[in-house]
């Protein structure tokens, strides 16, 4: 019997989409992973993966007299994450709704108002405006929790521990999602997304960098995690090569991914957010080298479905 809780990767890539006979095994599309956690679907980044999550939509969807309710959770607004949003083809469908959650960066007043600039000519030749789905763009920050309530199609968003805000009752939540800010990716930090239903949880923790003794913010928000995605993007001499070390860049290696499951006693890791450059044959022996590391522990590859 399927699991009524699991994850099915879509694109696992960093930096920019990438193509070729080296990359066939773990795909070349830019962060985008679907979670499926009882009736509720939620999207986690918008990289160039969601453009086949989108057609897959079309055909379970739309085709079949049905409307799409999305619900996209960025986790901040580079490129390889933002880049599939214009391509998700349930943005031009007049019966789509399209929910997009994601931080305020920079000098812009919204996550809108910054989403907006992207898609935008020149940048995009069709404004967010044309698009005919309606559309709803949202801020949010560590300070929320937001919760998907049986029986309610939109969810609730709250100030989870202000005292304006009364939380709902547990037994009617049947997902909740909540972020943590990280600060150690340039320039303007990334939103780590936690996705909790039936008392299990899945962390997406992706452009991120080690500390000195361990990351303890992330390990106690990832605690006890059944799945934690890890941004792996380097190996180990990548990271600390001379004369072009990519310490710094805001991304991990295996070893600090695994240090981070060890730490926080989750079951599963995935290594994620690949460098493009990085061969089938390369993340092969990443593959092997991380169980070394972390013995549950594999390489995400795109199309890859995982039940909990």
């Amino acid at each position: 019997m399927p699991s009524d809780f699991s994850i099915k990767f879509h694109g696992c890539r960093g930096s920019f989409p990438a193509s070729g006979p080296h990359l066939v095994r773990y795909g070349g599309a830019t962060p985008c992973i679907v979670v499926r956690a009882g009736t509720r679907t939620i999207v986690l980044d918008a990289g160039s993966g969601i453009v086949s999550h989108g057609q897959e939509l079309v055909n379970d969807v739309v085709k079949k007299g049905g409307a799409v309710n999305a619900h996209i959770f960025i986790t901040h607004l580079h490129l390889d994450h933002l880049i599939g949003l214009p391509f998700f083809t349930p943005m031009y469908i007049p019966s789509s709704t399209i929910n997009v959650w994601g931080p305020r960066m920079g000098a812009y007043p919204s996550f809108e108002a910054a989403v907006q600039t992207l898609i935008h000519p020149p940048f995009f030749p069709v404004p967010l405006y044309e698009m005919q789905s309606i559309k709803h763009f949202r801020d949010i920050s560590s300070a929320h929790g937001i919760y998907f309530l049986k029986g309610q199609e939109e969810p609730l968003q709250i100030l989870k521990h202000h005292p304006s805000s009364e939380k709902p009752n547990p037994d009617d939540v049947e997902v909740t999602v909540e972020c943590m800010r990280g600060y150690n990716h340039p320039k303007s930090g990334v939103l780590i997304y936690k996705v909790t239903y039936d008392g299990r949880s899945i962390v997406y923790a992706t452009d991120t960098e080690g500390y000195v003794h361990g990351d303890q913010r992330l390990t106690d928000f990832a605690q006890d995690a059944e799945v934690l995605i890890h941004d792996a993007m380097y190996t180990k001499n990548t990271y600390i090569s001379m004369p072009s070390s990519t310490q710094g860049y805001g991304h991990s290696t295996v070893e600090i991914a695994a240090n981070v499951a060890k730490e926080a006693g989750v079951k599963k890791l995935f290594l994620f957010h690949h460098d493009p450059n990085s061969t089938d044959d390369d993340l092969d022996e990443v593959n092997t080298q991380s169980k070394e590391y972390f013995e549950n522990s594999e390489v995400a590859r795109d199309g890859l479905v995982y039940e909990i």
